[in-house]
């Protein structure tokens, strides 16, 4: 029975092994999507606050210009074109 253990104890010593140098291997490839995925977010969010800049002064455009029930200058045009 000595001799099966020794067998036995190898073996999962091997298996183990492998299983820990595909864990390590998937872990730094991981590491590399994080870095993408890092890059994508800093870019997108340059762009978010650019956007949301832009829709604090249309908001603001509204409420200063459409709150009274006039048509804003800036939308005469239009309006006179859709009547």
């Amino acid at each position: 029975m000595d001799d099966w253990s020794m067998v036995i104890a190898a073996l999962v010593t091997a298996v183990g092994g492998i299983i820990t140098t595909i864990l390590l291997k998937f872990r730094s490839e991981n590491t590399q999507d994080h870095a993408i995925v890092m890059d994508a977010i800093r870019t997108i969010g340059g762009k978010v606050e650019n956007i949301d800049s832009k829709l604090d002064g249309h908001i603001d455009w509204h409420l200063k210009g459409a709150s009274s029930g006039q048509i804003p200058v800036r939308n005469k045009r239009a309006a006179s074109r859709s009547k």
